[in-house]
């Protein structure tokens, strides 16, 4: 099952005393990478959410935007640190007056200072960390069923594309014979000239490396291992697990062979075929990149 590295998920979880929104987006990476949006009082949760992020998503570079709504005053002390307020209205006057600036303390700019309201850290709320579990849960549900619809479109695109690379194998599997048939023709008339100039020619040698010779321009082997990483390369992508990485190896083995298809095949339309099979696991390759 292919499912996309991209969504988006959300949810929110309410009690009489908090309500909590969780907001996940996700793109495309090699690992798990979280980015949190959290405000200080909410950095104690970091490392549980991450956990929770890591088990339920696998990769993946995910923003998480954590809101929670207080809807009681009374859950929340609110310790105006008084002496230091002062002392950075004192501060900022002196350097005002010292720099010439006119302008005054804004009560919003003064209440965004650093410490000026301290949050105690170390004290959690079971309820508030509850509902944020939860929410957290439930935007990682969310956000695996888009990327489970982004899967399927990206589904159909990667067996398009494995369906035209067989159908060009299969093209280069009818032209193959004939063009090894062409070259054994070619070699047979070169050795014709070369009898005839050469007298004391070892003819049992000159053959042994002429066999071997159309042995190394063989493209059998390639063709057949190229038709079975594309018949793997399919099954791959309807395991139940996450598979992203067995895609791109599969993809970079259908590479090696397409490759040396191309360095043997020495005949323009196998040549053309190679370049149409070269495009179309360029493409794949890009896909794979933003599956889980």
């Amino acid at each position: 099952m292919i499912i996309s590295m991209t969504g988006y998920g959300s949810a929110t979880r309410s009690s009489d005393n908090y309500k909590v929104t969780v907001e996940l987006k996700s793109l495309n990476s090699k690992y798990l990478e979280a980015t949190m949006k959290l405000s200080r009082a909410y950095l104690k949760y970091e490392h549980k959410l991450r956990n929770i992020l890591t088990r339920e998503l696998v990769r993946g570079k995910v923003m998480v935007i954590l809101n929670v709504e207080i809807l009681k005053a009374d859950k929340r002390t609110l310790n105006i640190n008084r002496a230091l307020a002062q002392k950075y209205v004192t501060e900022l006057r002196e350097i005002s007056t010292e720099l010439g600036i006119n302008g005054d303390i804004s009560w919003s700019m003064l209440m965004e200072l650093p410490e000026v309201i301290p949050t105690d850290q170390e004290i959690a709320d079971p309820e508030e960390w509850a509902l944020i579990e939860d929410a957290v849960r439930g935007a990682c549900k969310e956000l695996t069923k888009s990327r489970t619809v982004e899967g399927e479109a990206l589904d159909r695109d990667l067996m398009a594309r494995v369906a035209a690379i067989q159908s060009n194998l299969d093209e280069i599997k009818e032209l193959a014979p004939k063009r090894l048939e062409n070259v054994r023709s070619r070699i047979d008339q070169a050795l014709d000239d070369i009898r005839h100039k050469v007298e004391d020619l070892d003819k049992n040698r000159f053959e042994q490396e002429i066999i071997y010779y159309l042995e190394k321009l063989d493209i059998n082997e390639e063709i057949v291992r190229l038709s079975q990483h594309l018949t793997y390369f399919s099954e791959m992508r309807g395991n139940d697990k996450s598979n992203g990485k067995q895609l791109q190896f599969i993809g970079q083995e259908m590479g090696r062979e397409i490759n040396t298809i191309g360095s043997k095949a020495n005949d323009p339309q196998i040549q053309r075929r190679v370049v149409r099979m070269k495009d179309e696991l360029e493409k794949i390759k890009e896909q794979v990149l933003n599956v889980v």
